[in-house]
């Protein structure tokens, strides 16, 4: 899923920042887990990895990407859908999709195609066998219902709606196990993202159509990382759940700027909800505005607001964090874990020289050490589909360059700190 600041093209200098200073595997607590980027690489990598984070569609995507560690085997699902799931139509629906075919080849290669099947059916399922509705999406997302918003073409908000209908009645009714039901629900989430008209997040829906927005929406089979840790998932607020939290390396990427996530992933933080809605009636009757906000009041965050004043001292948790400074101050403040890395933008709230001495506190040093636990690594800036439609194929937004920089460069600043004790047992 397209998510504003996720951390892919940083992996290797976030694990190399480890390794310089000696670490290598153990815990890693990913707070602000986002797109699950650090956390599936570091899950790859052998790691026993947790996941947080307070949105919803980011914690679906941890409990899928992250919690679920062998491929699921769908028992309940398979036993109630065999007649349609063994029928010879039903076949050549399912192997009429590339990257199922692709995904079946792959794992017959490894041997893996048994465990995988009832996964890549499941899939198929819901691709081929669920009857588009006319729901909450398209009534409130779609050009043709009431609110007439254009996030999703009318048939692609049809497909959601009847997917996501299909979901919630499964997971009521115990279909699914937790892993399973996750797993579905990541797709549908990653399928719905890939056919949105936006221009990287859903704060505003674009006036013309984009052509990947007028593809057919079609679920892809979800990657399960196989691994015999115990990975966990949760959704909390990250500044109360550390404090319970033991582990090696507490990795924080909070948000960096005033707009606020909850803000501008409104659309899939409802599907990623939605089964967990006693009364859809009530959340409908709760949109409002031109882009069809849900009140979020409880999902704001204290690191998009910055204050003239800093706070010298932690608070108590987040509901006593007025700031990001503050907020930041009390998350390192309270953790358990013996090391921390923090990823940081350079056009952030945060000073560089303001997390140093944030991560000074932590260590228990008189300053931070920028020689050796800091690093800057530039790259490319995200240009917006919307900047392209309102300035023309070729423009964009007016950036300052940086001297020294490429045009469209960016900094991101990568900061290492310690304590001088035991590892943590996983």
């Amino acid at each position: 899923m397209r998510l504003i600041g996720n951390k892919t093209k940083l992996l290797g200098e976030i694990e190399g920042l480890l390794l310089d200073q000696g670490i290598e595997g153990g815990t890693l607590i990913d707070i602000f887990a986002g797109s699950c980027s650090v956390a599936k690489h570091f899950k790859r990598r052998g790691y026993r990895v947790v996941a947080n984070d307070l949105l919803p569609v980011c914690y679906a995507q941890a409990v899928a990407s992250v919690e679920v560690s062998r491929p699921p085997t769908y028992r309940k699902f398979t036993s109630r859908y065999r007649a349609v799931l063994d029928s010879a139509d039903f076949r050549e629906l399912l192997y009429s999709q590339a990257d199922i075919l692709e995904s079946i080849a792959d794992a017959e290669a490894s041997g893996r195609s048994s465990k995988m099947l009832p996964l890549v059916r499941a899939v198929g399922y819901l691709n081929h066998c669920v009857e588009p509705v006319e729901g909450l999406v398209y009534r409130n997302y779609c050009p043709g219902g009431e609110a007439g918003r254009g996030y999703f073409t009318d048939s692609n908000g049809r497909r959601i709606d009847g997917i996501l209908g299909f979901l919630r009645a499964g997971y009521r009714e115990e279909l699914f196990t937790r892993g399973e039901f996750y797993l579905l629900l990541g797709a549908l989430l990653d399928a719905a993202d890939r056919v949105a008209n936006i221009s990287g997040t859903y704060g505003a829906y674009l006036k013309n159509w984009q052509a990947s927005a007028k593809k057919p929406l079609r679920l892809a089979l979800p990657e399960v990382i196989e691994s015999s840790q115990k990975n966990k998932a949760f959704n909390e607020d990250g500044n109360t759940l550390v404090r319970r939290l033991k582990g090696d390396v507490l990795y924080i990427d909070p948000p960096y700027n005033q707009r606020q996530y909850a803000a501008n992933y409104h659309v899939p933080d409802i599907l990623a909800g939605y089964h967990l809605c006693d009364d859809l009636g009530e959340l409908e009757a709760s949109l409002y505005g031109k882009t069809g906000l849900r009140p979020y009041g409880h999902l704001k965050s204290a690191y998009c607001v910055r204050t003239r004043r800093r706070r010298q001292s932690p608070a108590v948790g987040t509901a006593g964090a007025t700031d990001v400074f503050s907020a930041l101050l009390d998350l390192v403040m309270s953790t358990k874990a013996r090391s921390l890395v923090v990823s940081y933008n350079e056009e952030g709230l945060l000073t560089r020289d303001e997390i140093g001495v944030i991560l000074a506190r932590f260590s228990g040093t008189r300053s931070y050490d920028f020689d050796t636990n800091f690093r800057e690594i530039n790259y490319k800036r995200f240009r917006s589909d919307r900047d392209r439609e309102e300035n023309g194929a070729a423009a964009g937004r007016n950036y300052k360059v940086v001297e020294g920089r490429e045009k469209d460069e960016i900094g991101e600043w990568l900061f290492f700190a310690g304590k001088e004790t035991a590892r943590v047992s996983s």
